[in-house]
């Protein structure tokens, strides 16, 4: 990730659109006058971690249950 040198904004490039929004200055100038984005590794402990991991996955259970209403739903939509 890279930090807008001026803001200190985050984002996976510093792009023109972002320096003339937010700053009213191209790309060209803003990195002239304050210097080039910061790359900044972002540190995710390992607490963060397992939670994405537990939270970001869907069960087997969860998609056979999602999958057992859809066909509910279908079948008595089909019914009528």
């Amino acid at each position: 990730m890279f930090q807008c040198p001026l803001c200190g904004e985050l984002m996976e490039a510093l792009t023109n659109v972002h320096c003339v929004t937010r700053h009213q200055m191209s790309k060209r100038e803003l990195t002239a006058r304050y210097g080039a984005a910061k790359y900044v590794a972002p540190r995710i402990t390992r607490e963060v971690q397992r939670w994405i991991r537990d939270a970001q996955i869907i069960s087997k259970a969860d998609f056979e249950v999602a999958q057992a209403a859809a066909r509910n739903q279908y079948g008595r939509r089909a019914a009528h």
